[in-house]
C-alpha cells in the first residue's frame, strides 16, 4: 500500500508539528527545527539531510504538505527551501491512513472520525501501547505517560484540548494517566468569590497592590506563570471560596491561547469558567503601544484565538495577531490603574 498507510512515526511527529504551525508557508530553517523537536533522536546523526528529505516526501504524498520548486542544494540531498501547508487539513489522507489501521476495539471510531494526519499518527502510537501496555495496572502522571508514548513530556497537554479527547473517545482513565495538580502561587486579598489569574509577574504584583487596598468582589489573585496555569488551573479548587475564575494575560497568540486552552480544563473537571477580565483587557487594548515583529497570525487561527475574550473586543485582538504585533500586559502599571476606575470590570461572580 503507497501513501499515508506508509507514515512512519516519525514523519507522523513531524505532520502533527506542522498542522499546529501558525501560518501556511513553512521555511526551511523552521522545517528544521520542527524536525529536531519531532524526532531529536536524529539530531546528531550523519544522515539527517536523507531521513528529512524521505519524511517531506512522505507527508507530501500524504497531502500535508505541498514542497516548493526552489531546493537548497548547500548539501545532498537538495530540499525544498519551503513547505506550503494546505489551506484546511488533508482529511481525506488521514481517512485513507486510518482504514489501513487494525484498530483495536477502545479505538474503533478512529475508522469514522475525521480526523487530520498527525492525529491519526498519535492514535496509532496509542494503539500500540494498548496492544503491548495497556493491561498493566500502573497509573502514572499524565506528562510521564506522555513521555512514555510519544518521546515529549508536554504532547498530551496539546491533545486534551483537541477533538481526540471528544465524548466517546481518549479518556485519562483508557491511558492510565492522570493530570497532576501543579501548585498555583496566590495570595489572598479579600473575602470575596473571585480568582483572578495575571500572566506574568510583574502584573501579579502591581495589581495586588492595588487590590490589596481595595479588592471589591476579588477574594485571592493569582500568578499564572504564562503556559503553566493550562495544568495548574485544576488547583483553583484548593482554594475556598472561589466561584469565579477571571484572567489577564498578554495581547498575543500565546496569551490567549493559555486562558483558552485553561478554561477548557477548567470546565472538563467541573470547576469555575476562565473567563477574561474585561477591564484589564480594555485598558490594555486602549494604552498599548502594539509591539511589532511577531510571528503573523492567519486569519482563521487569529480569530479563533480572540473568541475567547469579550465580543467587542476580538476585533482588536485579530488585528494585533495578523499583523504580527501584540501587547505586553505590563502596559496596565498602577499609575494607569489608578487613572482608569473601568479596569475592574468583569471582576464580580
Amino acid at each position: 500500500m503507497s501513501g499515508p498507510a506508509l507514515l512512519t512515526p516519525r514523519a507522523g511527529r513531524l505532520a502533527a508539528a506542522l498542522e499546529e504551525w501558525p501560518g501556511r508557508t513553512v521555511p526551511l530553517a523552521d522545517v528544521w527545527a520542527l524536525f529536531a523537536a519531532a524526532d531529536p533522536a536524529s539530531t546528531a546523526s550523519p544522515t539527517r539531510r536523507e531521513t528529512l528529505a524521505a519524511t517531506l516526501t512522505a507527508l507530501a504524498a500524504a497531502g500535508v504538505l505541498t514542497p516548493s520548486k526552489t531546493v537548497d542544494r548547500t548539501a545532498m540531498p537538495p530540499l525544498p527551501t519551503r513547505v506550503t501547508l494546505p489551506a484546511a487539513a488533508p482529511t481525506e489522507s488521514a481517512a485513507a491512513l486510518a482504514r489501513a489501521v487494525p484498530w483495536r476495539p477502545e479505538l474503533a471510531w478512529a475508522m469514522s472520525a475525521r480526523l487530520t494526519v498527525g492525529q491519526v499518527s498519535a492514535l496509532q502510537t496509542i494503539n500500540a501501547w494498548l496492544r503491548d501496555r495497556g493491561r498493566d495496572d500502573d497509573v502514572v502522571p499524565l506528562r510521564e505517560r506522555s513521555l512514555e508514548l510519544f518521546g515529549r513530556e508536554k504532547q498530551l497537554d496539546r491533545t486534551l484540548t483537541t477533538a481526540l479527547f471528544s465524548p466517546g473517545r481518549l479518556t485519562l482513565g483508557l491511558l492510565r494517566t492522570f493530570r497532576a495538580r501543579p501548585p498555583l502561587a496566590a495570595r489572598r486579598v479579600g473575602d470575596g468569590p473571585v480568582l483572578l489569574v495575571v500572566e506574568n509577574s510583574d502584573t501579579f504584583d502591581t495589581l495586588s497592590r492595588a487590590l490589596t487596598v481595595a479588592p471589591g468582589e476579588v477574594g485571592h489573585i493569582a500568578w499564572g506563570a504564562g503556559a503553566a496555569f493550562e495544568a495548574s488551573v485544576v488547583s483553583t479548587a484548593d482554594l475556598s471560596g472561589v466561584r469565579a475564575v477571571a484572567y489577564f494575560g498578554d495581547v498575543d497568540a500565546d496569551g490567549l491561547r493559555i486562558p483558552a486552552s485553561a478554561a477548557v480544563v477548567a470546565v472538563a473537571e467541573g470547576l469555575p469558567a476562565v473567563r477574561p477580565a474585561a477591564g484589564l483587557y480594555q485598558l490594555l487594548l486602549d494604552a498599548g503601544t502594539p509591539q511589532p515583529g511577531q510571528p503573523v497570525v492567519a486569519p482563521e487561527r487569529a480569530a479563533s484565538l480572540a473568541r475567547w475574550l469579550e465580543e467587542e473586543q476580538r476585533g482588536s485582538a485579530v488585528g494585533l495577531l495578523t499583523g504580527g504585533a501584540r501587547l505586553p500586559q505590563e502596559t496596565v502599571t498602577a499609575r494607569r490603574l489608578a487613572a482608569y476606575p473601568g479596569w475592574r470590570a468583569g471582576l464580580t461572580a
